[in-house]
């Protein structure tokens, strides 16, 4: 993401959204505040989409699964959290119910009908883990949650340190990376630290107004996703 870019971002968000004289006297307490504000709008975000979003998607999504062949509308596996810790991480379910997810390094084979290829695509497929930021396994910002095989894999590749230090934070519905396009498959070691490396960037310069930076730019990469899907 160009730091042209995000420093005119942030310029709006202090100079527009908060009081220039409020943003400077915060900024010493900052380290004190962060978690209880990060918390709270974490938790005020998800109730928001649980209520205003998920309550007409989910009976939308119910419907058109029925025409693409049933099967559960959700799906559930664990995933590595904070400090590594397992969790179970929920989704829109994609994949054939009975089909294998695909290891590391290897190349998703199996085929998924149009209304997966929208949910996967447009990343609505993650927002049933409003209910794991409820439950504060998670956050809207922070690394995305990977299948313990898969931390595995890019252990062997970034080292371990690097992969703890990923997870000192709550894994997020949007990072970082994601915004930078360093999601999904993961085909070369490039990509794999450029990915480990934005989520510790994130880590290190983690703030308010970077979430903010982040959540607004995810919004407007998903509404495009699902135009193109759409139109094209």
């Amino acid at each position: 993401m160009p730091q042209k870019y995000k420093s005119f971002f942030e310029q709006v968000v202090c100079n527009f959204l908060l009081l220039p004289a409020f943003n400077h006297c915060i900024k010493p307490t900052i380290p004190y505040l962060e978690p209880l504000l990060k918390r709270s709008f974490d938790l005020l975000f998800a109730l928001t989409l649980l209520f205003l979003v998920m309550s007409w998607l989910v009976p939308v999504l119910w419907m058109l699964n029925l025409f693409v062949g049933g099967g559960p509308l959700f799906f559930s596996h664990q995933r590595e959290g904070k400090d590594r810790k397992l969790f179970c991480c929920y989704k829109f379910r994609t994949f054939p119910k009975n089909a294998v997810h695909p290891k590391p390094r290897d190349p998703m084979t199996t085929p998924i009908p149009w209304l997966s290829t929208l949910l996967r695509n447009s990343g609505i497929d993650e927002l049933p883990q409003v209910l794991n930021i409820i439950k504060g396994q998670m956050s809207i910002v922070g690394p995305r949650p990977h299948l313990p095989e898969y931390n595995a894999y890019y252990q062997s590749v970034v080292g371990q340190e690097e992969m703890d230090k990923r997870h000192d934070a709550h894994p997020g519905l949007t990072g970082l990376a994601q915004i930078r396009g360093y999601r999904g498959d993961t085909p070369n070691s490039a990509s794999i630290h450029n990915r480990i490396n934005s989520d510790i960037e994130y880590i290190n310069r983690q703030s308010f107004l970077l979430d903010l930076e982040i959540i607004t730019i995810s919004f407007w990469m998903l509404i495009r996703a699902a135009v193109r899907r759409i139109f094209n």
